[in-house]
């Protein structure tokens, strides 16, 4: 009993502690880190940063542009406040992340699941919810491995891409590849096309024109072509089931707009707010069920972008009225 005994502490002292240790000790620097680093304020050296990015061209980009062009120093600072912003937000939920798997949660996270708890506690789900695909629900690696990448490309275009003026427009300039690539800037032209299909789907479902319109720029750019890599389809990205659920022919552009606003009337009238509808439209009802949409980087950045749209939208909706009446 005495040589198992001291066989065991043997091991412990030699292999075990040294390495629980060492464990403790890098949690303890980069807590100490994290922390020293949220009492700072970055805000000033931030914005020195995105001016000298700002006013830095590219290498090889302004030699082969197709185009006679002018650098939009306003618009391209803003661009890289933004991609700055996700780059952050990714980082941030990760971390969050990794921390509520040892038992540390924000208490922006923990009154988020509470909320959603208490707003689905004595409600029925709809056929729509409860035949939701549970693989769609993702594991921690796949929010890690999404925010990684998410954060990778936010960095690149952070770095790279400036906003210039074609023909008075506002176009998007990245290096893919050491040559230029030209994006357009603002899809309102895109989205408004689509106008009386929006404002139609709107009186059928009860939704603001412009939550629809806003949806559809974030999601496919006024695009009935879209096809993301999952295989999200059309102007408000149906993927093949929802739209079979539906019974809407996500390739055709109006049955798309109504199928996609018929979907998003169905999460508003189940979870109650907005910000939850948006994220179980974007990350899907499971990942908001189980609260994992609070840790999921582009759906974050989505519920943050789609109202700034929305108001967008507004005044358009408000112009293109006025304009009718007069």
């Amino acid at each position: 009993m005495n040589k198992s005994f001291l066989l065991i502490k043997a091991i412990v002292r030699r292999w075990i502690w040294p390495f629980f240790r060492r464990t403790l000790i890098l949690t303890g620097v980069l807590t100490i880190l994290i922390f020293g680093a949220g009492k700072v304020n970055w805000t000033p050296m931030e914005n020195w940063i995105i001016d000298k990015l700002a006013h830095h061209e590219p290498i090889g980009t302004q030699l082969i542009l197709p185009f006679q062009a002018k650098v939009d120093i306003a618009g391209t600072k803003e661009y890289k406040k933004e991609k700055l912003l996700i780059l952050k937000t990714n980082l941030k939920n990760t971390l969050q992340l990794l921390g509520s798997k040892i038992g540390i949660k924000s208490r922006s996270a923990y009154n988020s699941a509470k909320n959603v708890k208490d707003l689905l506690t004595s409600q029925n789900q709809p056929e729509e919810i409860k035949s939701a695909n549970p693989d769609n629900v993702l594991s921690d690696w796949d929010i890690i491995k999404d925010n990684l990448k998410e954060s990778l490309n936010a960095f690149k275009d952070f770095a790279t891409v400036r906003i210039m003026t074609e023909d008075g427009k506002p176009v998007i300039v990245k290096v893919v590849e050491n040559k230029p690539v030209i994006v357009e800037y603002d899809s309102s032209d895109k989205v408004m096309r689509w106008g009386k299909e929006i404002q139609a789907a709107s009186a059928k479902y009860g939704i603001d024109p412009a939550i629809i319109a806003a949806v559809i720029e974030q999601e496919s750019g006024g695009n009935p072509d879209a096809e993301s890599p999952a295989g999200a389809i059309g102007l408000m990205q149906l993927m093949p089931g929802t739209a079979k659920e539906l019974g809407v022919n996500p390739y055709e552009p109006l049955a798309n707009i109504e199928g996609g606003t018929k979907y998003l009337a169905i999460q508003l009238n189940y979870f109650g707010t907005l910000e939850l509808a948006l994220a179980a439209y974007n990350a899907g009802p499971g990942n908001v069920l189980n609260s994992r949409y609070l840790y999921i980087s582009e759906t974050q950045n989505y519920i943050r972008n789609v109202p700034s749209l929305v108001a967008k939208y507004q005044r358009k909706f408000t112009a293109a009225v006025n304009a009718a009446e007069k």
